[in-house]
């Protein structure tokens, strides 16, 4: 593949980009974009410039779901650290599954010397993102080799390519540092299946709902009916809904969640569709909506637990529960952004079959006061 090919596939994206809401609505942003296209235009002449190039454009936006998409294959090469965040801000990286004498929940202090919180900062120029709890759960948990922390791509843009990488961990006040080498990738970052999107568990008064993906199918409407009667039959005075691992899906499950709750009235999101090439409101936040109750109802204590990987739908979810007095949201900051951009289109660059995602809609809250919130922050750091 030649320098022309590349150049091509930067084109077909930016002429993509242009139908983003952000474009749409501001020339101003639009005259910055096309600057920013003509610059990388001129840098781009191998696979790596143009990726480099890919990630400029859609990093651009501070949008989640404008981005370009590398899936990982069995041919690649990782260091195989299977990590989460810890920490009321999620400010600790920790490990979930040991590493040989490293236990579970062993912290990574620094990669090559260089500090956690220096590399979050660097993968923040490289990461589409609304916030920085974004990108720290894309880093570790999106199954994508330009996102992943401990991807080759990544760690030999960081630091250099090496057959192996020096991790420090910080285990009961001691620092241990290891040389790790890079093993091909066998899939541990894989998104859950749909088949294991909904659980739930009753714990003394308490009824947990973990809901890891919004599926609005009949086993999600069966199971909040079982739900409501249990509560009612078993004398369960709190209900957790657990977004903590759900990164989107399906919005539907928000009206379909509060038809089992106490609430009279509500207000949605704001739908604006810029899919035309001009906006065009779907839904207003000042709308007020009757709910149409159901016959059982869940407790009227419920809280919502989020973290830095709730996010799209999951965050909508969470800020209407938020907005609308029904739920206490609990847990850490969501990595979505309240009002933000979605409803991405998706396509395929033609010469390096390089997947991305543009933004067609934009989202806005039903509480006009929180507008300028960069997070859903929770009301209490309960651990539910």
């Amino acid at each position: 593949m030649g320098k022309n090919d590349y150049q091509e596939d930067l084109e077909y994206l930016y002429l993509a980009l242009l139908k983003h809401p952000a474009i749409i609505e501001d020339e101003k942003k639009q005259m910055e974009l096309e600057a920013l296209y003509l610059a990388k235009q001129e840098t781009v002449c191998d696979y790596d410039s143009f990726i480099d190039a890919a990630t400029e454009l859609t990093v651009f936006f501070q949008d989640g779901h404008t981005n370009i998409e590398i899936p990982y294959t069995l041919a690649d090469l990782c260091l195989k650290l299977k990590c989460r965040w810890g920490g009321e801000n999620c400010e600790e990286l920790l490990l979930e599954k040991g590493y040989e004498d490293i236990p579970n929940h062993g912290r990574i202090v620094c990669v090559e010397g260089r500090t956690v919180e220096e590399i979050v900062v660097v993968l923040a120029e490289r990461i589409p993102h609304e916030n920085l709890y974004l990108v720290k759960s894309r880093m570790v948990q999106y199954p994508y080799q330009n996102y992943h922390l401990f991807s080759e791509l990544n760690l030999k843009r960081l630091f250099g390519y090496k057959e192996s990488y020096a991790v420090t961990f910080a285990v009961d006040g001691k620092l241990i540092k290891k040389d790790i080498p890079l093993m091909p990738y066998d899939g541990f970052l894989e998104f859950m299946p749909d088949d294991e999107f909904l659980t739930y568990k009753i714990v003394g008064d308490t009824a947990i709902m973990h809901l890891n993906t919004c599926i609005c199918n009949e086993e999600y409407k069966r199971t909040l009916r079982e739900l409501a009667y249990i509560c009612n039959t078993q004398s369960i005075n709190t209900f957790v809904l657990d977004l903590s691992e759900n990164m989107g899906g399906d919005s539907s499950v928000i009206d379909e969640f509060i038809k089992y709750t106490r609430i009279k009235k509500y207000c949605r999101y704001e739908m604006v569709d810029f899919s035309s090439g001009e906006a065009r409101k779907i839904t207003s936040r000042e709308a007020v909506v009757e709910n149409q109750q159901t016959d059982f109802l869940l407790p009227e204590e419920i809280y919502c637990k989020v973290s830095y990987n709730t996010f799209s739908s999951a965050r909508t979810f969470a800020v209407t529960l938020k907005d609308n007095g029904i739920a206490v949201i609990c847990g850490t900051p969501t990595g979505g952004k309240p009002n933000s951009y979605g409803m991405p289109k998706k396509m395929t660059m033609p010469k390096t079959n390089t997947r991305f995602r543009v933004s067609r809609a934009c989202f806005l809250r039903p509480d006009t006061s929180g507008d300028d919130e960069i997070a859903l922050m929770p009301e209490i750091h309960r651990n539910l």
